[in-house]
């Protein structure tokens, strides 16, 4: 079984189409989803500083933070985990979500500016529409799906009341196990 995805070219094709899904279902996604729930407390954001790294310490090598600049046109990396630098093969502490894969990294296929399409509409999806955003991405070669990306991008304050940030996280399942 290869998943909800399908195999050949229905693979081949969604490589570039992620799946916006209603809640998360990868067991990291969930426990990480489930702690910045209990931080949120009864606000409708959490705030940055509300997070202690030390809670969630397994997770930091699949996470990303980005910081809004002008206002969400674009976000600047302020942690790329190193799990999501040995997976996608770029070291993206730094720069901004519209700079991805400039050199053609993995999964880029040769089309740097779909990455960073597909980077910066998750992210604003979150922090536009305030609230969490669960993602399934599919990872496919030579028209073979072997990896699913479960992700989440969730809106944060950064001692105020609108959103500044997002944290997100990539968790990577095999195809094969992968029970969706």
């Amino acid at each position: 079984m290869t998943g909800s995805f399908g195999t050949g070219e229905r693979a081949k094709k969604i490589t570039d189409e992620p799946q916006f899904i209603e809640a998360p279902e990868h067991p990291s996604v969930v426990a990480l989803h489930d702690y910045l729930e209990s931080v949120r407390g009864e606000r409708e954001l959490a705030d940055r500083a509300d997070i202690d790294p030390v809670k969630i310490a397994k997770f930091l090598p699949n996470m990303i933070i980005a910081e809004a600049v002008n206002g969400g046109e674009d976000f600047r990396t302020r942690l790329f985990g190193t799990a999501l630098v040995e997976l996608l093969g770029e070291e993206r502490t730094g720069k901004l979500l519209s700079e991805f894969a400039e050199e053609g990294g993995a999964f880029s296929h040769g089309d740097p500016a779909a990455v960073q399409r597909r980077w910066i509409f998750i992210t604003r999806k979150a922090f536009f529409g305030r609230k969490p955003v669960f993602v399934k991405v599919p990872f496919a070669a030579s028209g073979r799906l072997y990896l699913v990306g479960h992700c989440l991008s969730v809106p944060l304050t950064a001692g105020g009341s609108e959103p500044a940030q997002t944290v997100g996280a990539l968790f990577v399942a095999r195809a094969e196990t992968d029970t969706l």
